[in-house]
């Protein structure tokens, strides 16, 4: 049967050309990442690395789960090896573009603390983004000793914006 149906592959750099969205469905998972198959035949990858521009993905059954239909955007075909690599997060804009737009350096936020640690609290925005209170910036007047004397997780914060790297994709908050 299989030699009676065309190759799935002899036209997929046409039908899925790199900066296309496509949809698919997870047909499995592994530690690095996970398998949509876009037509019978044929699959891509969509690498953690891949997944979302704000979290750090450890494994990709965190995002989806087998069975999902996703969208996805083409990153790469090599038509030779059989492979297509796909980007989730490249269907959203990245929060780090806006980011400079929306909050300027100066602009004060209000967003919660996510965690404190030896050297600051890092606080979240609506954006996913987070931003550390380094423990140098959290009083002009009082000696603080660590974070947890001022912040505490779950806690509602008002800040400054200090400094955004957006290359880094660190944000600084006092």
């Amino acid at each position: 049967v299989k030699q009676k149906s065309p190759d799935p592959w002899t036209k997929v750099e046409e039908k899925y050309p790199a900066r296309s969205r496509v949809n698919g469905r997870v047909v499995s998972l592994t530690d690095y990442g996970a398998f949509v198959e876009l037509e019978p035949g044929v699959e891509g990858l969509v690498h953690v690395s891949e997944m979302s521009w704000t979290h750090e993905v450890r494994h990709p059954s965190k995002v989806v789960s087998v069975g999902d239909t996703i969208e996805a955007q083409v990153l790469h075909v090599d038509q030779h090896s059989r492979k297509i690599s796909l980007g989730m997060k490249q269907t959203a804009p990245n929060p780090w573009d806006i980011i400079e737009d929306k909050y300027p350096e100066g602009t004060e936020i209000e967003g919660k603390v996510k965690s404190v640690t030896d050297f600051g609290a890092f606080v979240g925005l609506d954006e996913g983004v987070d931003g550390l209170i380094h423990i140098s910036d959290m009083s002009w007047t009082k000696h603080i000793k660590h974070p947890s004397e001022l912040f505490k997780k779950g806690q509602s914060v008002k800040a400054v914006i200090l400094k955004i790297d957006k290359e880094k994709e660190r944000l600084s908050l006092g």
